[in-house]
């Protein structure tokens, strides 16, 4: 009998352990989308109040943000969670939810494009924020495409070198390299993101000397070794900037 209640008591530990790693993570559920500008005003009246309804509280918590710079500027990107995939399988089914975007939101969407799950980078996030600070605004991120013939060991120890890198300038609020979770292909070429706060256009001019201190962590010349591997590695980067949409978002 005892050493049943061992064996029981170290299956509970596991399992314990195991919805403790599950929760670890970090992640978004995001769609982007255009809209109907004859009736964005329509729109941005309905898309605030069915966020203040359905979409106010952990983990459904949702922002509207717009693309104002980058090859896919004017959309709107939907931006939901933090929210791990136990928590949207726990998802209570709402018919006024479904209702109420079938009538109000649907009609004047002209498109719904890319639906991604985004996902924190195992060791790769460097938060500066203070916890009650209000939640950035503005954000730039750089996409990057992965080669697929390419290393992820040696791709991971780029990024890695990346974010020591940033903290020694000491300037950063908030970075983060993120994981798309759902395989893209070269469709999209949106394996990876890099996303910082800022928040305000002058910081766009500050010279953070990004080489000098790489190659005070890495020795003299590493900067050129570097940029010649993250070529290797990635085959396509370009930049996004977004805004959150206060009157959508109900802010």
């Amino acid at each position: 009998m005892k050493n049943i209640f061992v064996m029981l008591a170290s299956l509970l530990f596991v399992l314990s352990a195991i919805a403790e790693e599950a929760k670890e993570y970090t992640q978004w559920d995001t769609f982007r989308f255009t809209i109907d500008n004859k009736n964005a005003q329509k729109l941005t009246k309905n898309m605030r109040s069915h966020i203040k309804k359905f979409h106010v509280k952990d983990p459904l918590k949702t922002r509207i943000y717009n693309i104002i710079y980058g090859p896919n500027v004017n959309e709107l990107i939907w931006v939901m969670g933090p929210v791990s995939f136990s928590e949207l399988d726990a998802r209570p089914e709402s018919k006024s939810h479904d209702d109420d975007w079938a009538d109000n939101i649907n009609p004047y969407i002209n498109s719904y494009n890319q639906s991604e799950i985004w996902r924190h980078m195992e060791n790769l996030v460097i938060n500066n924020l203070d916890d009650k600070a209000p939640s950035p605004e503005k954000f730039s991120c750089r996409y990057l495409t992965v080669r697929q013939d390419q290393d992820w060991e040696v791709a991971k120890y780029l990024l890695m070198q990346i974010k020591e890198t940033l903290m020694k300038t000491g300037k950063v609020k908030y970075w983060a390299m993120m994981d798309n979770k759902f395989i893209q292909g070269k469709m999209n070429g949106r394996h990876l993101m890099a996303i910082s706060s800022f928040d305000k256009w002058a910081e766009m001019d500050d010279d953070w000397e990004f080489k000098k201190h790489f190659e005070e962590i890495y020795g003299k010349g590493s900067y050129k070794s570097f940029s010649e591997s993250y070529s290797k590695a990635f085959e396509n980067t370009w930049h996004e900037i977004i805004s959150v949409n206060k009157d959508m978002s109900g802010l």
